[in-house]
């Protein structure tokens, strides 16, 4: 044994002294890469009764005028084929919007009490900005993080890979079309294998909430028990807010499995499949507050009032299980494209009945549950005639009538998360988000970017638009979109904080006790005007306008309360709407 260990040295020694240097040698490193992407938009807008903070197109009193600036920056580094990103933006409006530069506490500025009562103001901005450039422009704490996230190929098996892990875009991970599932960001794990050519599959996991410490190891604030200990949820009094709960959120996550599948040349197709669980509270972009049930701290998803048995105020038992399938497809030949999409949604949501109007839904202080089922369906398709472009498109989404009860019964179709983008790359400047992204109708509650429908009673559309190029440079567009909900709208409704539109169980004519009836389908006609120079490389002008005539059913009470006595008494207001315009521009430079 000794001897042949002996022999076994003495070998490799000779080999040491004979082979050629490089056969040891291991691979050289690969070389470090580093670059910087982005874009800087500077855009001017102006807007009437657009309604994205009074969320009221009865009234004819809200205008715009302003400009802003947005800078989307990715830095990069790539070792080989690994490479990690950071993300980040910056958005600001030109001209200090208050007496802060920053919108809220958290954001680089607290907030401040002001006056002899000690009121609590923060600085505010408008939609989509968290500060505003004052003179010297010395804004603090407006950077945004989007994405952190590494990327790399999985060792160890026997198909290529790619691994993704942080924060990071949802991408294609449901769907090849914009936002009909699954867009923006999220946090979590993507995974990309290549089986074959024409056979992909994508598997994500998504990571919506996070109860850190488990249930109860921070406690339950409420109103005027405890300390809040992040100074967020105390009053100009110093009592606390029903609203502040320091636990409020659990492990609330997603999964999506879709592969991605080349039938023929021209033809590919993304099957999906997405499980979403949810309890007590979430992101309003995962749950929206839709038939006056609210999504708020505090409401049906996670109770703190007395009365509620076994209500704590993290919403323990309340959970949502919602299911969605469907297929999205893409086929090109020649001048011709057609992009179909269908999706069908299930699954369970249960929230505890608040009593007052919603006794009328059930038992006041009862955990109910609803069956959920929905569809989606969306079709768009282009022809190119040389420098025309011609294109059309209708999307429906289901609905549920005004009298429908939503604690037994959903039947609107909820995305995972749009980031208010749905429909955003057809090109309407109103009912969806167009060249100036921060502008939509109905931002603060019945938002059909973030929807999808409009509130609980879903949504019909069809648009045609046409486009052509004078030159390589310079393309001009027009538009048009009608738009109806699945089911008729109760005009009598009234908004709820977090929660859409609640119907009415009051007659305006009588003041009596009646069931909730609808009254209108038809939302409105948008007409849009674009066009679009690039003057230089990487540099582009933007222009839009756009007019929609409004329709009835985007009409609902002015004041916040049922028909009755006293502040709830009908107004000529309550009838009605007015129109909506926006004319926008943009220069976005892009490197």
């Amino acid at each position: 044994m000794r001897r042949m260990l002996v022999l076994s040295l003495a070998l490799m020694a000779l080999l040491g002294f004979v082979a050629p240097p490089d056969v040891f040698a291991q691979a050289a490193a690969p070389t470090p890469k580093f670059t910087i992407t982005g874009l800087v938009d500077n855009v001017g807008t102006w807007t009437q009764n657009i309604s994205g903070s009074d969320v009221n197109v009865n009234r004819n009193n809200d205008h715009q005028a302003y400009g802003r600036t947005r800078g989307r920056f990715d830095i990069v580094g790539e070792v080989g084929q690994a490479k990690a990103v950071f993300g980040f933006e910056i958005d600001a409006y030109w001209g200090q919007t208050s007496f802060s530069d920053t919108t809220s506490v958290g954001k680089g500025e607290p907030c401040f009490t002001s006056g002899t009562s000690g009121a609590i103001a923060c600085g505010t901005g408008a939609a989509g900005a968290e500060s505003s450039f004052d003179i010297n422009t010395d804004t603090q704490g407006s950077i945004q993080v989007k994405w952190v996230y590494v990327e790399f190929p999985m060792p160890l098996v026997p198909i290529p890979v790619i691994v993704r892990l942080g924060a990071q875009p949802f991408a294609t991970a449901a769907s090849y079309k914009l936002a009909t599932y699954a867009n923006g960001d999220f946090a979590g794990v993507n995974l990309y294998a290549t089986i074959s050519p024409t056979f992909k599959t994508q598997f994500t996991f998504v990571k919506i909430d996070e109860q850190v410490l488990g249930k109860g190891a921070q406690g339950v604030v409420i109103s005027g028990a405890g300390s809040s200990g992040d100074n967020k949820c105390i009053t100009n009094t110093g009592a606390l807010t029903t609203n502040c709960n320091s636990a409020a959120r659990n492990d609330n996550w997603a999964i999506i499995g879709s592969p991605e599948i080349t039938v023929m040349k021209g033809l590919d197709i993304k099957p999906m499949l997405s499980t979403a669980f949810i309890t007590g509270l979430t992101t309003t972009q995962v749950r929206q507050g839709r038939g006056g049930v609210s999504t708020n701290s505090g409401g049906p998803f996670a109770p703190t009032a007395s009365g509620f048995a076994g209500a704590d105020g993290v919403g323990t038992g309340v959970h949502e299980k919602r299911h969605t399938v469907g297929i999205d497809a893409r086929w090109r030949s020649g001048p011709w494209s057609v992009d179909p999409s269908v999706y069908y949604q299930f699954g369970t949501q249960a929230k505890w009945n608040p009593g007052g109007v919603a006794t009328a839904y059930g038992t006041a202080n009862t955990r109910q549950s609803a069956d959920i089922s929905a569809w989606l369906g969306d079709i768009r398709a282009s022809y190119q005639l040389g420098p025309l472009l011609l294109s059309a498109m209708t999307m429906w989404t289901t609905g549920q009538d005004a009298k429908s009860n939503p604690y037994r019964s959903i039947k609107y179709y909820t995305p995972l998360d749009t980031d208010t983008s749905y429909l955003a790359d057809w090109g309407t400047q109103i009912m969806s988000l167009g060249i100036d992204y921060y502008q939509i109708i109905g931002a603060g509650q019945n938002n059909p970017g973030v929807e999808i429908g409009w509130d609980k009673y879903g949504r019909v559309a069809f648009g045609a638009k046409a486009s052509y190029a004078w030159t390589p440079a310079l393309t001009v567009g027009f538009g048009v979109q009608p738009n109806w909900t699945w089911n008729k709208v109760d005009t009598d409704a009234y908004l709820v904080s977090g929660g859409g539109l609640q119907p009415s169980f009051v007659c305006r004519k009588t003041g009596q006790s009646c069931r909730p009836e609808g009254e209108s389908n038809y939302l409105g006609t948008e007409i849009d005007a674009s066009l679009t120079y690039r003057f230089a490389p990487g540099l582009a002008f933007d222009f839009a306008a756009g007019y929609m005539f409004a329709g009835n059913a985007l009409s609902h009470r002015y004041i916040g309360s049922d028909y009755n006595a006293g502040a709830g008494a009908p107004v000529g207001k309550d009838i009605g709407v007015n129109d909506i315009a926006i004319i926008t521009s943009r220069v976005r430079f892009s490197f």
